[in-house]
C-alpha cells in the first residue's frame, strides 16, 4: 500500500465504505468470504489473536499466561493492554460478550478453498 497518508476526509470516507461492506457481508451471511478474501492470511492471523489477546486480558488473564498460550510477545500484550485500558465501555462490553460457541450461520456449506478451510473448518 501506498506510504501515502490520508486526509481526514478520506479517512472518515473510506473508513464508512469498509464499515459498508462488512455490515452488506454480515447481513448476506458473507462475512467470513470477505474477511478471508480482504486480508492476508498474516493480516487475518495477526487481527483474531490481537481479539483473543483483548479478549483474555479483559478477563483478567495474566501477561504470562498470554505470552505462553498465544505465543505473543510481551511487547504485543502490553500494547494490547494499553489499547484495552483507553477503549471505549462499548468495545469492552463486546469483548464481554463474545461467545466462545461455534453457532455460525452457514455450519453446513463446505469451504472453497484451502485458505478457507484454515479459518471455516
Amino acid at each position: 500500500m501506498s506510504k501515502v497518508v490520508l486526509s481526514e476526509e478520506e479517512k472518515k470516507e473510506f473508513f464508512k465504505k469498509f464499515i459498508d461492506a462488512i455490515a452488506y457481508s454480515y447481513k448476506s451471511e458473507l462475512l467470513p468470504d470477505f474477511l478471508i478474501d480482504f486480508f492476508s492470511e498474516t493480516e487475518l492471523d495477526s487481527f483474531i489473536k490481537r481479539l483473543e489477546v483483548f479478549k483474555r486480558l479483559n478477563q483478567g488473564d495474566s501477561y504470562a499466561k498470554l505470552n505462553q498460550e498465544l505465543s505473543v510477545s510481551p511487547i504485543t500484550t502490553s500494547k494490547v493492554a494499553k489499547s484495552l485500558r483507553d477503549s471505549s465501555e462499548n468495545f469492552k462490553d463486546i469483548l464481554t460478550n463474545i461467545s466462545d460457541s461455534k453457532g455460525a450461520k452457514n455450519k453446513d456449506r463446505k469451504p472453497t478453498s484451502n485458505k478457507r478451510t484454515s479459518y471455516l473448518g
